[in-house]
């Protein structure tokens, strides 16, 4: 009888890890935004295929305590005060200068699943105006990202490049999960320079979820498992 409920807790620990596996922090915004007006910015934590995001009082561990940066075009970096709502969180910020605006969250989570660390990392860019300054991949300096480009033009029918980069450098072999408003998801791996693509059938907003795994030592966790989300506007 012991050996059974022994089996069923494993059973039931290993489940749970892997529903935190599957969860992100993701941002979603206005892709453009206008200068002067203030733009309105919304934080979020579940599972990024799923429509309803996780209520506060059920994100896993420190979550809640993530920081949410602004890095202007000019690559001036700014903290902004974040305020809870029910399964969210509020910010804004207004534009003074045309160009590409990076919205940033680097959380690592204090508690351990396992033998794993886990790491969220979530990205928005919002254009102001044509100017390309600030459109850089490397804005935020998380050590894990996905990126794509502020000014392209993103339809249907149309490839859509992105990249991922891992401690600013191209990263090779990420696998980069996109999820469609329409419920469709496709798998990515980004190839030797860090990029790929894919096609979008519909307009609206999609999920582009990166993940890293990387073994470390001397620690008392055995993984250090990274997430990256970033929300583009496809029309």
């Amino acid at each position: 009888m012991n050996k059974l409920k022994t089996l069923a807790l494993s059973l039931i620990l290993m489940f749970s890890v892997n529903q935190l596996f599957a969860h992100a922090l993701f941002i979603k915004t206005a892709a453009n935004g206008k200068k002067g007006t203030a733009q309105e910015v919304k934080i979020f934590y579940g599972e990024p295929g799923e429509s309803q995001p996780e209520k506060l009082g059920d994100w896993w561990s420190d979550t809640k305590e993530f920081s949410l940066w602004l890095i202007n075009p000019q690559g001036e970096k700014e903290q902004l005060k974040v305020t809870p709502k029910e399964d969210h969180f509020v910010a804004s910020f207004t534009p003074a200068a045309d160009g590409v605006y990076t919205l940033s969250i680097s959380h690592t989570v204090k508690q351990l699943a396992g033998k794993k660390q886990y790491q969220f990392n979530a990205a928005a860019l919002v254009s102001v105006g044509k100017a390309n300054v600030g459109n850089t991949a490397l804005a935020s300096k998380a050590d894990l990202g996905v990126f794509v480009d502020a000014l392209a033009s993103l339809k249907t029918g149309k490839a859509i490049a992105l990249s991922s980069h891992f401690k600013a450098q191209p990263a090779a072999d990420v696998e980069v999960s996109v999820f469609a408003p329409k419920g469709w998801t496709k798998q990515l791996k980004t190839g030797a320079d860090g990029k790929t693509t894919f096609t979008p059938e519909w307009p609206g907003t999609y999920l582009l979820e990166a993940g890293h795994h990387e073994k470390v030592a001397g620690q008392a966790f055995e993984s250090i498992e990274r997430v990256a989300t970033l929300n583009i506007a496809v029309n």
